[in-house]
């Protein structure tokens, strides 16, 4: 039986190599492609750190240490838990300062000269790594030398080759809790297996086969975690950058109306009310951008960092915090408020034009099979309508009232009308 088996097991033999491959290559497939897109992903992290340390907060570091005597102790966060809540504000200050000359450094001298290791090292440290004295090239040294500690920053950002990774004969990749072994080996067993004869070893390539797809499959799934993550960082870091800006513009308003020729400071104290409040809002942002920019995105294992799990939680939860103590200023506070609310204000105003669109088109159906619906409906629509020039000066907060009030009669009306 066993000279004979070639011949009665030929079949049986032949489809377990070829399922073997396609398992194999189907696993390999995904984990390649995954693994390229994770790292775009981290990648276009990094750079969105490196943008926003070297620009968002370079410049509001600049404006910001323009003054003296600001109580900075009476306007930080008391019960979030964010990375440096437990430093002093003047230390966090230092430590933002620090990163944003090493993210200049970065900056300055270009993606291509840094290496895609650095980048990769500023998406997953992103601020920790970057706090220390600024030096031409610290920062790049610092970064390179955590992706060449890291086998999984290695792997994805190209650092040290010796990490090891999929298709590499030596070192093992930590990733997602998972160390797996290097299972080239497997490929070539499966490449070389047209000379098997025999059933035994036909399973047993099999079974490698699936055992090395189930492996890739794991790894596959955490750097799908990775990516996901990363894509969160990205969109939050954006979209809080362009809430940010407008007091950054303000805190140069406030610095260029009170700069006395020959002194670098201004006292807090000879401010406004209105600049001390904008001052104090500005500080409570600028602590939200520095957790979120802090804040590690892998641990050392490779895998997704807990504080990386809460971060944006938290972060999200001290702006709605900052959206409720502006909301509710008043008198002249309430002019520091609107740089919170006037883009949430102006969002507003955008969705209820469109509400008005889609019911005067509502309205236009209407006229075909009742004049009087139409009408209705073409009135309904001046309710959604946003500006109010009797209360033109009203706070940015109270005008996003009124035009969400107006938005939902608007509709309820447009429905009921519609329906009767």
């Amino acid at each position: 039986m066993g000279i004979l088996e070639p011949i009665t097991h030929k079949e049986e033999i032949q489809e377990l190599l070829d399922d073997a491959k396609k398992i194999y290559d189907r696993a390999k497939n995904r984990f390649e492609s995954q693994k390229k897109s994770t790292s775009r992903s981290l990648e276009k992290l990094g750079k969105v750190k490196i943008s926003a340390w070297s620009s968002g907060m370079e410049a509001f570091v600049k404006a910001f240490e323009s003054f003296k005597n600001i109580e900075m102790n009476k306007i930080s966060f008391t019960n979030s838990k964010f990375i440096g809540c437990d430093e002093e504000p003047k230390q966090m200050l230092m430590n933002i300062e620090n990163a944003t000359l090493n993210a200049e450094e970065i900056a300055k001298a270009g993606i291509a000269a840094v290496g895609t290791g650095a980048i990769v090292g500023v998406a997953a440290y992103g601020g920790a790594m970057m706090f220390g004295t600024a030096s031409t090239g610290t920062a790049i040294a610092a970064l390179s030398g955590a992706a060449k500690t890291n086998a999984t920053l290695a792997w994805f950002g190209g650092g040290a080759k010796a990490a090891g990774g999929l298709g590499m004969a030596t070192g093992k990749l930590v990733l997602a809790g998972v160390i797996v072994a290097p299972i080239v080996g497997v490929a070539a067993l499966i490449a070389g297996a047209k000379g098997k004869e025999k059933l035994a070893e036909a399973q047993k390539i099999h079974s490698e086969a699936e055992n090395a797809a189930s492996q890739m499959n794991i790894i596959t799934t955490g750097m799908q975690g990775i990516e996901n993550m990363s894509s969160n960082y990205i969109g939050f870091i954006k979209g809080f950058g362009k809430k940010f800006s407008p007091f950054i513009e303000e805190l140069e308003k406030i610095k260029n109306a009170h700069m006395v020729e020959g002194s670098d400071v201004i006292d807090f104290d000879s401010l406004t009310v209105v600049e001390q409040k904008t001052l104090h809002l500005s500080w409570l942002m600028a602590q939200i951008y520095y957790h979120v920019l802090s804040v590690p995105i892998l641990d050392a294992n490779g895998e997704i960092s807990v504080e990386a799990k809460d971060a944006l939680k938290a972060s999200e939860k001290d702006l709605k915090q900052i959206r409720k103590e502006a909301f509710h200023m008043v008198g002249d506070e309430a002019t520091a408020g609107n740089l919170v609310w006037k883009p949430i204000a102006n969002k507003m105003l955008v969705i209820n034009f469109i509400a008005m669109f889609f019911i005067i088109l509502g309205a236009t159906f209407l006229f075909t099979t009742s004049i009087i619906k139409g009408i209705l409906m073409w009135m309904c629509s001046f309710v959604a309508f946003p500006i109010f020039l009797i209360y033109k000066d009203l706070p940015a907060s109270r005008l996003y009232v009124l035009r969400l009030l107006r938005l939902v009669l608007a509709i309820v009306l447009a429905f009921l009308i519609a329906s009767v």
